[in-house]
């Protein structure tokens, strides 16, 4: 059976087996069903020695999250690990997203794409200044529910203070990777106006292969932090 771990916010799923192994003497060969973003935290499942052969069962799996959206943003990562714009806010039905959906890949994400018979992640093409709109692949996808948990208003120096708090969690050698420099000053300069900043927290059971952060993008705002709760066997 696998491993359910929780993974901390700030940590790589790569960098979560490196700890698994060395905290537990484990030798054998080691992988994850389903990642999670660096700024995501919750539940994961590893997979040991022959485990790891049946992955792809194992990744079909439905999952329960709780996240929160920050509004009058956004970001090519749609996380708050990215780099930001500021933006008008617009009303949005988020029921209107219960239901099947065919969702775009965030273009900094895991996803493959061939270019010049090259295979690399859509981040790596995105970084080159390669990848296109027209480019990035879709798949579709189901919201079983979606409710809405709180809302909230913090000020601009309460954001910006909980936006560096999570993505200084990052791992050193991660920071460069990650582009941490350009987006902590980014931030700084689109939170200097003296205001408010609303954030809403929702619950919700998705398919499996949901981006949280591309519901994000669909609802109006950016994700401000994410947390798998369950994955439902």
């Amino acid at each position: 059976m696998p491993i359910k771990i929780f993974k901390p916010l700030g940590l790589t799923p790569l960098e979560l087996i490196e700890k698994y192994k060395k905290t537990n003497n484990v030798k054998q060969k080691m992988s994850f069903a389903g990642r999670l973003d660096p700024m995501a935290s919750g539940l994961m499942l590893l997979l040991v020695g022959d485990e790891c052969k049946k992955q792809p069962e194992y990744c079909g799996k439905d999952k329960i999250y709780e996240f929160k959206i920050l509004y009058g943003f956004k970001t090519d990562s749609l996380d708050i690990l990215g780099i930001s714009e500021t933006i008008e806010n617009t009303d949005f039905n988020y029921k209107d997203l219960v239901g099947e959906l065919e969702q775009k890949y965030p273009v900094y994400s895991s996803k493959t794409l061939k270019i010049g018979g090259i295979t690399k992640p859509l981040w790596y093409w995105e970084k080159k200044g390669i990848l296109k709109d027209s480019m990035v692949p879709k798949k579709d996808v189901k919201v079983f529910d979606l409710n809405i948990l709180e809302r909230r208003e913090y000020s601009n120096f309460e954001i910006q203070e909980m936006i560096f708090e999570r993505i200084s969690k990052l791992s050193e050698k991660n920071k460069d990777k990650f582009r941490y420099k350009d987006i902590k000053e980014k931030w700084e300069v689109n939170l200097l106006d003296d205001k408010k900043y609303r954030v809403e927290s929702f619950r919700t059971k998705v398919s499996s292969g949901t981006y949280i952060r591309g519901l994000c993008e669909k609802m109006g705002g950016v994700a401000f932090d994410i947390n798998r709760i369950d994955i439902i066997f």
